[in-house]
């Protein structure tokens, strides 16, 4: 395993959705650490694992949404890049923290392994003291035509 090699957190209920992108991504060169939702994900964070990147579903059981874990991880982990995926549910206004992006399901692999690339990239050129009033202020929204 390569010292540099950047660490996205996948947090997505449903389990074969959920392995198909940690291999994804792994084949992409990407560390994956996998979540069921998004108390895993917080737990996972509060040890002190280092994470580069938060891919996160919007509907979860548990708890939070991944709208609502993105808030968190921007306020209490603000150096981490947030990705939201979801074909269900769009974010409202204020849904998103700021520098987030969102995903339109169906996502092609190439846009999501493009958009983890891009995300980790932007980790590497922020100081880390840099916080989350800091970030871009707007959140992205990516909507992905289906395929037939």
């Amino acid at each position: 395993m390569a010292e540099d090699q950047s660490t996205v957190l996948l947090v997505e209920d449903e389990p074969l959705i959920r392995l198909f992108l940690s291999e994804l991504l792994e084949e992409s060169g990407f560390k994956v650490i996998e979540a069921a939702n998004a108390l895993e994900a917080q737990t996972i964070l509060e040890a002190g694992r280092t994470v580069n990147v938060l891919l996160t579903d919007v509907d979860m059981p548990c708890g939070n949404s991944g709208f609502e874990l993105a808030q968190t991880v921007c306020k209490c982990w603000p150096d981490i890049e947030i990705l939201v995926l979801s074909g269900r549910q769009w974010p409202a206004r204020g849904d998103l923290p700021p520098g987030a992006a969102f995903l339109a399901k169906p996502c092609p692999n190439e846009a999501i392994v493009s958009h983890v690339q891009s995300a980790v990239l932007r980790t590497k050129r922020v100081p880390q003291h840099e916080t989350a009033a800091t970030k871009t202020p707007s959140a992205d929204i990516l909507h992905f035509p289906k395929t037939a």
